[in-house]
């Protein structure tokens, strides 16, 4: 189990040197002059190399390059001069934390959700319940979530006024406005993401219930309660645990559209009023930190798949 665990890691630091280079390479690919970008188009000659010279764009590339290998290694991000010589970290990290939040309820309904019903639209194979859940999963599937989103804001913003439209409050200036302004966009992204849980929970059912060893348990006389919650669920989950954690991955770099509609100040937000003021600074480290979030909820799905079945951590 721990030379699984160091394995991992050590694939997980890889792909982090891999994703950081590639941000590095990428934004100084990017067309233009990155002191043009900042200060616009009427600065002075001397303005743009005075700036030049204060973010190191004079240096080789390979001075640059290790510069920001080793400002990454100290954890330093930088400052923003768009942003006021602001730390970046000021502005990544706790924006960072709106998403996660956003992201992190989002799956815990959609789990909620698309664990028993997978699990029954399974056992109760072709019943009225299947067809419901199959309805269910098709339409989550063929709806973009922007448009779900749109929908909900219309219909519980405008049409009958329960919710506010958007916005952000932090939880301990006002905890009932924090979390009503919560509920469209995570009612939002947990719908369309159960959707896509419960047709996995399902497949994943459907096939450990026709595997021998459940035939084996039920000729022993154990009950169907514990063939399906026991013997079966621990292995269908091994795919959704998969799909879960692809699933928070993506949500934590993929909520840009949602985040705009509701005006939710996270990651993705961030990202985009960034690119319009110009500050690619602060884009280079939100990519990056985006990466490295999904690089850890990978690792922990690893980790997860090892506890669910002992035999991965030997293979």
């Amino acid at each position: 189990m721990t030379r699984y665990v160091a394995r991992r890691l050590l694939h997980g630091i890889l792909v982090m040197w891999i994703v950081s280079t590639a941000v590095f390479v990428i934004f100084r690919l990017v067309p233009g002059d990155p002191a043009a970008m900042t200060l616009g188009f009427d600065a002075s000659p001397e303005d743009y190399e005075a700036l030049r010279e204060e973010l190191g764009l004079n240096d080789p590339i390979h001075v640059q390059y290790l510069r920001w290998m080793g400002n990454l290694a100290r954890g330093d991000f930088g400052k923003s001069i768009t942003h006021g010589y602001a730390e970046v970290s000021s502005l990544v990290f706790p924006a960072l934390g709106r998403t996660l939040e956003l992201a992190a309820l989002s799956i815990l309904l959609a789990v909620i959700v698309a664990v028993p019903l997978g699990m029954i639209s399974a056992i109760r194979e072709g019943t009225w319940v299947d067809h419901i859940a199959r309805v269910f999963t098709t339409l989550g599937f063929s709806m973009p979530t922007y448009v779900m989103g749109i929908g909900l804001l219309i219909l519980l913003a405008e049409v009958f006024p329960l919710l506010p439209p958007g916005g952000y409050v932090p939880f301990g200036e006002d905890p009932v406005k924090h979390l009503s302004q919560l509920i469209m966009p995570v009612l939002t992204i947990a719908s369309v993401t159960a959707a896509r849980l419960t047709r996995f929970m399902r497949a994943g059912m459907l096939e450990v219930l026709s595997a021998d060893y459940v035939r084996t348990a039920r000729a022993k006389g154990l009950t169907e309660r514990r063939v399906n919650y026991w013997h079966a669920f621990r292995n269908a989950a091994i795919p959704l645990v998969t799909e879960v954690g692809v699933n928070f991955g993506l949500l934590v770099g993929g909520m840009v559209v949602i985040e705009q509609i509701f005006i939710w100040p996270g990651l993705g937000w961030l990202m985009i009023q960034s690119i319009l003021t110009r500050a690619f600074d602060v884009v280079q480290i939100a990519v990056l930190v985006s990466a490295a979030t999904f690089v850890i909820v990978n690792l922990l799905v690893d980790l997860t798949y090892s506890w669910l079945d002992p035999r991965i951590a030997r293979s």
